[in-house]
């Protein structure tokens, strides 16, 4: 009985483990933009942007009619070719509006995009879960505004040809939840601990 008691716990923390999985989902948008990064000017530089999200952790963002969001802030960085790349500070997001038809990075915190694309008709009914493009299209940008990172005030003026890339991708390492490896961990050392008593019984008889 106990034997079996201890299989059906180990089989349902091997079960919820496989179930609680994080799968990563990255976006990648691009621009050749003016601005400045930490008070220091630069024109015509090839902005790219990194965000990696969980796909699912995705829901309609309310009240805003058409949009989607991940639940949790996405891990955003950034690089500027030939003037500086870090993390950027805050609560990034990156949402899709299927009536405006884009995708692009938000920040949480402040309520400003920083940039978005429109344009491709995929964007229409696009739910943030699944690898697409990349698309060139339509840039939008909050120019002036400063977006704070680990390497200083990042700030976008102008957008050459008011053009912009972006693309996503599935993939990466199927991570569990930290939430489930207690479980998992707890279900091992029980199934170890059994092995061990049965061999000690054994080795007594």
């Amino acid at each position: 009985m106990r034997l079996r008691s201890l299989s059906v716990a180990l089989l349902i923390s091997v079960l919820f483990v496989a179930n609680a999985k994080a799968i990563p989902i990255t976006y990648t948008e691009t621009a050749t933009i003016t601005g400045s990064l930490n008070g220091v000017s630069f024109a015509n530089k090839l902005l790219t942007l990194i965000g990696t999200g969980d796909t699912t952790a995705v829901v309609p963002v309310s009240p805003s009619p058409g949009f989607k969001g991940f639940t949790n802030p996405v891990t955003a960085t950034f690089s500027v070719a030939g003037t500086g790349s870090g993390s950027l500070t805050g609560s990034y997001d990156v949402f899709a509006n299927n009536v405006a038809g884009s995708v692009g990075f938000t920040n949480e915190t402040t309520g400003h995009f920083l940039l978005f694309i429109f344009g491709p008709a995929a964007f229409d009914s696009y739910d943030l879960k699944t690898s697409i493009g990349p698309f060139t299209d339509d840039a939008e940008w909050n120019g002036g505004v400063s977006f704070p990172s680990t390497a200083g005030a990042l700030i976008i003026q102008t957008v050459l040809d008011e053009e912009g890339t972006v693309a996503a991708v599935v993939g990466g390492a199927v991570v569990p939840l930290p939430g489930a490896l207690p479980l998992f961990i707890t279900g091992l050392a029980m199934l170890g601990l059994l092995g061990w008593r049965r061999k000690r019984k054994a080795s007594t008889h």
